[in-house]
């Protein structure tokens, strides 16, 4: 037999287009990008009723023009991180067990983590800017806003996922929907006075992430299962 015998298995071009390809597919089967975005729109939409609770002052400053002072509903400030925490419990026992029964892992580790101490470090960030009005006053306010938005942690959060998922349409979302907090940041209420008015900052965001998690849902058709 011919030392110099190879067999057309054995092409290291084939074999490495063969294990690309199968991580392309363990990938694939690694995602349920559609669960975490139709929790998180669900979550988005029901802090809408607590957006409309009782305000409470928080801490008012003489400034040489005027008086400065801060409000916030208590219900939201603990509605968000509660709801949060938990739709982060939530979207991890999911991964497990979608994992369990695919027999393929999945990287969500790092996004609930990252979830869970955004949204404990944006209450702790509302929480000192409450006792602290003069920082409103610094910086474009609407810009300041949305960077103090449990919605604008939700967007951090997601770059995670879609980096540990591997996930170039999340990631294009994520970047699109932080997009869309920045700016109904800077509307306001809609159709009234104060905070009587429609909620743009939690509605718009909110169907970002259902319209999202549809799509998603639609392109990775999960009812086909773990076959």
């Amino acid at each position: 037999m011919p030392s110099g015998t190879a067999f057309s298995g054995d092409d290291p071009r084939q074999l490495l287009s063969g294990a690309r390809e199968l991580t392309r597919q363990v990938r694939r089967t690694q995602r349920a990008t559609w669960f975490p975005l139709l929790v998180l729109a669900a979550v988005t939409f029901a802090a809408i009723p607590f957006r409309y609770a009782p305000y409470r002052l928080g801490t008012c400053v003489a400034t040489g023009l005027a008086r400065v002072c801060t409000a916030y509903p208590p219900a939201l400030l603990v509605y968000w991180p509660t709801a949060l925490v938990l739709a982060y419990v939530v979207i991890a026992a999911f991964y497990i067990r979608r994992s369990q029964a695919r027999g393929v892992g999945t990287r969500v580790r790092p996004y609930v983590v990252a979830g869970i101490i955004l949204a404990l470090a944006m209450t702790g960030s509302l929480l000192w800017t409450l006792y602290h009005p003069l920082a409103f006053t610094l910086g474009p306010g609407g810009l300041f806003s949305a960077l103090h938005n449990y919605s604008f942690a939700i967007g951090l959060a997601l770059v995670v996922l879609a980096w540990a998922e591997r996930n170039g349409a999340l990631l294009a979302l994520a970047l699109g929907y932080s997009a869309v907090v920045l700016v109904t940041a800077t509307v306001g209420p809609v159709s009234g006075h104060g905070w009587l008015g429609f909620p743009v900052q939690l509605v718009i965001p909110g169907s970002v992430l259902l319209l999202g998690g549809i799509g998603f849902l639609l392109a990775q058709r999960p009812w086909r299962g773990a076959a």
